[in-house]
């Protein structure tokens, strides 16, 4: 596993760790899902929006667009939790997620920025 690959795992499971004993579905879950979230990351096929969520971008197959709800309604869940445990907003929350990802992600990998348009790292 290179080191990008390994550092974001890291950081995921850092995350999801955070979670494990409020949801251990949920950690499982995205654990599982997290080496396809790389993988098509990797492809150009999904990347990162400002608000926390994948997108879809062209190239994305039917599997990709799976993979994006199902990671997204999670994102979701885990976005609410840590407004409700620190008193804040799933928006604000959501917001520092995307700054945290974009600040770790590979080189390569696809954002949407603030104008909407997709840039590459």
């Amino acid at each position: 596993m290179k080191f990008q690959s390994f550092l974001s795992f890291f950081l995921f499971s850092v995350l999801l760790a955070t979670f494990a004993s409020a949801d251990s579905s949920l950690t499982s879950r995205m654990k599982a899902r997290l080496p396809d979230v790389l993988t098509a990351k990797n492809s150009g096929a999904i990347g990162e929006g400002l608000n926390g969520l994948l997108s879809t971008r062209d190239k994305a197959t039917d599997s990709d667009k799976k993979l994006v709800a199902d990671e997204n309604k999670d994102r979701l869940i885990i976005f609410q939790m840590l407004a409700k445990k620190t008193g804040g907003e799933p928006s604000d929350v959501a917001k520092k997620f995307a700054k945290g990802i974009a600040a770790k992600a590979k080189k390569g990998h696809w954002f949407k920025n603030s104008s909407g348009s997709w840039v590459s790292k």
